[in-house]
């Protein structure tokens, strides 16, 4: 099966530039650990739960071998995951506005959208789903704002802006152009880590006019070390809707960036191969940065 373009992702091709960005080897994994009850965006979303499904002790067909397995229940939103396009839609009037009654509506191209009453089944989504968003080999670029303010987390609910995305570039030197991938540190993993509710209910993050910006810089895939990406309150998720609906760029949530940061590694080639889960609205990754 040959591989095509995702919404704004481009399809996935290992040039010379990307291998260019490969200057000492160092390999930086920026997902989380799951952990059981680990914070969820709601009561809606099941935390990572593990039960032993088989012990080593049990009786086997395989003696003299023995093996172990598992059962993990949680919900594709929790920890480290990518989301697919289909995943937030945006309620809209019959001329396409924002509207609390109006009919939700998925990306379906530039410009295009969709009914998403039509695009589900009891076996799950049936447009863009995870299993149709191919692998992603690209240019990284962290953006430290946490760092940038000198800051070892931002305030609570703080809204990173056109401002504080400047400002970060022109401290680290870094640039965004065609096919970026963008971080965003905001220094708030140690909280996900210890569970802190905050994590949950006053996330610090991107605002409307920051995700604005960097899609006029040429960002085709954003993430961060939060649990939505943007900033909520409020929690009418105006970044989603501009970026999944409006824009058709993806975002991967709950990083940790902190490694890259405490490095000074702001650009990197970022690699993420989302599962192949059928009918689903996103996928658990483990994000590898190579410097």
């Amino acid at each position: 099966m040959s591989l095509s373009a995702y919404g704004k992702l481009p399809v996935p091709r290992l040039t010379p530039e990307l291998l260019s960005l490969v200057k000492t080897g160092a390999v930086y994994s920026l997902g989380v650990d799951f952990q059981e009850g680990m914070l969820t965006p709601g009561d809606a979303m099941k935390s990572y739960s593990i039960v032993p499904h088989l012990r080593h002790s049990d009786p086997s067909r395989i003696d003299p071998g023995a093996a172990a397995a598992e059962v993990i229940r949680m919900s594709i939103h929790v920890g480290s995951h990518i989301d697919a396009l289909c995943h937030i839609a945006e309620k809209q009037d019959a001329d396409g506005a924002p509207a609390a009654d109006g009919e939700p509506r998925l990306y379906a191209g530039e410009g295009e959208t969709v009914a998403a009453s039509d695009c589900v089944t009891s076996a799950g989504q049936t447009h863009l789903s995870i299993e149709k968003m191919p692998p992603i080999v690209a240019r990284g670029v962290l953006l430290d704002i946490a760092g940038f303010k000198e800051l070892d987390t931002l305030p609570p609910a703080y809204g990173i802006g056109a401002d504080d995305i400047l400002g970060a570039m022109e401290k680290q030197g870094s640039v965004i152009g065609p096919d970026t991938a963008v971080l965003l540190r905001t220094g708030s993993y140690h909280l996900l880590r210890d569970g802190d509710p905050v994590y949950r209910d006053a996330q610090t993050g991107l605002n409307l006019e920051g995700a604005q910006f960097l899609v006029e810089k040429g960002m085709t895939l954003v993430g961060a070390d939060n649990m939505a990406v943007e900033a909520m309150p409020p929690m009418d998720h105006s970044v989603h809707r501009f970026l999944l609906v409006r824009s058709g760029i993806t975002h991967v949530e709950n990083l940790n960036l902190d490694e890259l940061a405490a490095d000074g590694c702001y650009e990197f080639l970022l690699i993420i191969a989302p599962l192949k889960l059928t009918g689903a609205t996103g996928s658990w990754v483990n994000p590898i940065a190579i410097a």
